[in-house]
């Protein structure tokens, strides 16, 4: 994969908590489907699901896992080639192994392969739950749901946004060859599992690579981003965004700087109150997984302030964009997206949005 590995002396608590997890996936699904299922953990990456995805080899069905209690909205996945994940589901349901080698050559996983994997999802979930609870105390997971990610493509958004920490693993069911797979989660969620910061060496070897930076001058940060390029329009209105990706959070700068907005950026732990936000626009970023940003939403139109909100769906399905349509959403975006794109879209929404109060009299 084209990520960062953890610098030496970081990550111990992780690595370790990955080495149980794995060791947790082989021990319950190797006792599901009654063969021997060999683990070992790899390599643990900083990346973004992009990179992983372009890095696959093959099709890969992945089953993402709900967290709750103190880690609500936060998602564990678990990722398996194809023809493993068919070889399991066949070997759940007893399934007679020449037509097991005959689905696994087709690498791709469906009908009731796929319908058995669900059930090897829960299972699974169930496994690691015992593992999360023992180390972290208050954390349960369930199965959200499951998919597929194929090479360079992630169609339905089962992988999140902005960045990710993956562990690769080795799998080896019965007697089939040896395969890749991955435990991913944000990196929020395992910085919090590590119970201290995660570091990469990317500083170090950028630094050794590039030769000696030139002192900052004011500005130098604006012209790096491309925000010097944009004329400021005067400004019109505020944008409140709730932002997940430092991507996102790059584009939203120059479209606000654009239509004349004042940008203000909430943390990653941010809920929106409705009743601060009167005659604003609210950006809600909402990667896979993420779907209490629709809940928001809902709140803050049903509060009724004159709040504009708009939704911008990481790598939308049907399925989500429907959500984000019955949480009366302003806007709906879908992202990767364009800045002007977005310029378009937030300077519509200032044409409607009701003029500020007057000033106060002396």
């Amino acid at each position: 994969m084209a990520g960062s590995t953890l610098k030496q002396g970081t990550g111990k608590e992780l690595r370790r908590l990955f080495a149980m997890l794995t060791s947790a996936i082989g021990e319950t699904l190797g006792s599901l489907v009654g063969r021997e299922l060999v683990i070992r953990p790899g390599e643990v990456e900083v990346l973004d699901s992009e990179s992983l995805v372009g890095a696959l080899q093959k099709t890969c069905a992945v089953a993402r896992g709900a967290l709750d209690k103190g880690f609500a909205g936060k998602t564990l996945y678990t990722v398996f080639e194809a023809p493993d994940a068919v070889a399991m589901a066949g070997m759940l349901m007893m399934t007679p192994d020449d037509v097991i080698q005959q689905r696994r050559a087709k690498g791709n996983i469906e009908g009731e392969d796929a319908e058995a994997f669900g059930e090897l999802g829960n299972v699974l979930c169930s496994g690691m739950g015992n593992v999360l609870r023992e180390a972290l105390g208050n954390i349960d997971i369930r199965l959200q749901d499951h998919g597929v990610i194929k090479p360079g493509l992630d169609k339905d958004g089962m992988l999140p946004g902005g960045a990710i920490v993956a562990l690769t693993f080795k799998l080896k069911v019965g007697d089939f060859p040896e395969s890749t797979g991955y435990l991913i989660t944000d990196f929020e969620t395992a910085e919090a599992w590590n119970k201290g910061p995660l570091e990469t060496g990317e500083a170090e070897v950028a630094s050794a690579a590039a030769p000696a930076a030139k002192p900052a001058t004011p500005g130098a940060r604006l012209d790096e981003e491309g925000l010097q390029d944009i004329p400021a329009a005067p400004i019109r209105g505020t944008l409140a965004a709730f932002v997940t990706s430092l991507e996102v959070f790059r584009v939203l700068r120059r479209s606000c700087r654009r239509v004349g907005l004042e940008l203000r950026r909430h943390g990653k732990g941010e809920i929106p109150n409705p009743a601060a936000h009167k005659n604003e626009i609210v950006l809600l970023d909402a990667p896979p997984g993420e779907d209490r940003r629709f809940d928001w939403c809902r709140r803050i139109k049903e509060f009724g302030t004159g709040t504009k909100v708009v939704l911008l769906l990481h790598h939308p399905s049907r399925q989500r964009v429907t959500q984000a349509f019955l949480s009366r959403a302003d806007a709906i975006l879908g992202f990767p997206c364009e800045e002007p794109q977005l310029s378009q879209k937030l300077d519509s929404m200032l044409g409607e949005a009701p003029p500020p109060p007057p000033p106060a009299e002396s």
